[in-house]
C-alpha cells in the first residue's frame, strides 16, 4: 500500500513496545479496510494471519513475527489476534453490504494449516493461532459472528434442527456476557452495547404491542413475538406483569420488601424473612414448598450464607453478595464445569413460570444483581451451545421466560402492572 511510508519512522521492531508492534498492525488493517473490497481484505488476512506467509510490506511481517515470539507470547498473543479481528469486523457488522465478511473472518482460523513447515517463523504464528481458537476470546469472536450472520428464510431449517449457538441474536440480556471478555476495549463494550439496546428495544415493542392487544381483547394482528405459545406467553405476561399476592404484582412486593430490609435488626433476621419472601409464590402453588427438599436446601443454603455476619446490620455489600450467591445456587455453578441439576429439577416440578418468577423476585429486589442473571444463564447457554435446540428444550423455554420477564419489568417499552 502507497501510504505505508507514514510507518518508516518505526524503523526498529525489536526495540518497540509491544503496543507498538501491535498498533501497527491495528493500523495497517484499519488503513486497508478503509481503501480495498471487504473480500480484498479477507484474502490479505488469510495470508497474513492464518497462511501466516511472509508479507510484502515488511515492516507488518516483522512485526507479527516479533510479536509471535515475545516471552509470554502464548499468553499475550491472543489478545492481538483478537482485536485485529474486531477492527475489521466491527465497522464490517454495521454495513448490511459488508455483513457476509464477519462469519467469513472468524471461520478463517478453522483453516489454519496443520501440516508442518520449515519456515520457523510461519510455523509459530500458526502455532498461535491454533492456541487462539481455544480462548475464550475467540469464543466470545465466534459468537459475534453468528449474532451478526443472517442466512436467507429459505436456508433456516427448523428451530429444533438448529444449535443453540444460533439463537443468540433472540436473547439481548445474554450479549454482555457472551460477546464480551476481560481484554474487551470500550468500542467493542459500545458496539455490544448498541446491538443490544437495538434487539431489546425490537423485541420490547413488539412484546408491549401483543400484550396491549391481548388485554383489550382485540383480534390477533399482532402475532406473538416469542417462541412460547401463545397460551403460555399469556400466563407468562399475567404473572410477571400482574398480580401475584392480593392486589400486588412481583414489583410491589419488591420494593415493600426493599422498604422492610432498611428497618430489620440483623442479617439473621433479614434471611429469615428474605426465605419467606422467595418461597411465598411456590408456596401458594403448592404448600409442599414450604418443607420439601428444595424448601429446606434454600432454607439451609440461606442460614449458612455469610453466616460471620449474621449479627450485623444489613449493608449493601451482604445484600448483593448474598443474592449472586443465591443465583448461584439456584441457576448455575461454576463456569469450565457447571452444576444445574437444581434449576433444571426446578424447571421441571415447578414449570418455566414459577421457577423464573422466583429469578424475578430477587433481581427486583436487588437491582445490582440483575447483570449477575444475566451471567448465570449465559453460563448455561454457552455451556450448551454446540447442542441442538431440540436436545435441550428445558434451556430455551427458559430462555424465552427469562427475556420476557426482565423485558417487561426492566425494559420502558410501556407495559402495565395490573
Amino acid at each position: 500500500m502507497s501510504n505505508m511510508d507514514s510507518y518508516e519512522s518505526w524503523s526498529s521492531h525489536q526495540a518497540a513496545s509491544a503496543s507498538e508492534l501491535e498498533n501497527h498492525l491495528y493500523l495497517y488493517l484499519k488503513q486497508c479496510r478503509q481503501q480495498e473490497s471487504a473480500d480484498h481484505v479477507l484474502r490479505r488476512f488469510q495470508d497474513l494471519f492464518i497462511q501466516a506467509n511472509p508479507h510484502p510490506e515488511s515492516l507488518v511481517w516483522e512485526a507479527l513475527v516479533e510479536l509471535a515470539h515475545r516471552p509470554h507470547s502464548e499468553r499475550e498473543f491472543k489478545y492481538t489476534l483478537n482485536r485485529c479481528s474486531y477492527t475489521l469486523i466491527n465497522p464490517w457488522s454495521t454495513e448490511p453490504k459488508n455483513h457476509w465478511a464477519v462469519p467469513a473472518l472468524v471461520q478463517m482460523f478453522e483453516t489454519i494449516p496443520e501440516a508442518p513447515t520449515q519456515e520457523t517463523e510461519t510455523q509459530r504464528v500458526r502455532e498461535l493461532g491454533r492456541l487462539f481458537t481455544t480462548t475464550d476470546q475467540y469464543a466470545a469472536l465466534r459468537r459475534f459472528a453468528n449474532l451478526i450472520d443472517a442466512p436467507a428464510p429459505e436456508m433456516v431449517p427448523p428451530l429444533a434442527d438448529q444449535p443453540v449457538a444460533k439463537q443468540l441474536k433472540r436473547y439481548p440480556f445474554l450479549y454482555d456476557s457472551s460477546l464480551l471478555t476481560k481484554d474487551s476495549d470500550q468500542h467493542q463494550k459500545a458496539q455490544v452495547g448498541k446491538l443490544r439496546q437495538d434487539a431489546e428495544a425490537t423485541l420490547g415493542v413488539k412484546l408491549a404491542r401483543y400484550c396491549h392487544q391481548q388485554k383489550q381483547g382485540a383480534t390477533c394482528h399482532i402475532p406473538n413475538p416469542t417462541r412460547l405459545s401463545a397460551t403460555e406467553l399469556n400466563q407468562a405476561l399475567a404473572y410477571y406483569t400482574g398480580k401475584v399476592e392480593g392486589s400486588r404484582s412481583h414489583r410491589d412486593l419488591a420494593q415493600m420488601f426493599q422498604t422492610y430490609s432498611k428497618t430489620v435488626r440483623s442479617f439473621r433476621d433479614f434471611k429469615e424473612e428474605f426465605l419467606e419472601y422467595l418461597l411465598s409464590p411456590l408456596a401458594d402453588a403448592d404448600p409442599k414448598y414450604v418443607n420439601n427438599h428444595f424448601g429446606k436446601a434454600l432454607r439451609q443454603f440461606l442460614r449458612d450464607t455469610l453466616s460471620d455476619f449474621d449479627g450485623q446490620r444489613l449493608t449493601n455489600f451482604i445484600i448483593i453478595t448474598t443474592c449472586q450467591k443465591l443465583l448461584n445456587f439456584l441457576v448455575v455453578q461454576g463456569r469450565q464445569q457447571p452444576v444445574f441439576r437444581r434449576f433444571w429439577q426446578l424447571l421441571r416440578e415447578t414449570g418455566h413460570t414459577l421457577t423464573v418468577g422466583l429469578l424475578l423476585r430477587i433481581v427486583l429486589f436487588c437491582g445490582p444483581v440483575k447483570p449477575w442473571l444475566e451471567n448465570r444463564m449465559t453460563v448455561l447457554f454457552n455451556y450448551h451451545e454446540s447442542r441442538m435446540c431440540k436436545e435441550v428444550p428445558w434451556l430455551m423455554d427458559a430462555l424465552e421466560h427469562v427475556n420476557v420477564a426482565l423485558l417487561t419489568n426492566f425494559g420502558k417499552f410501556g407495559y402495565s402492572f395490573t
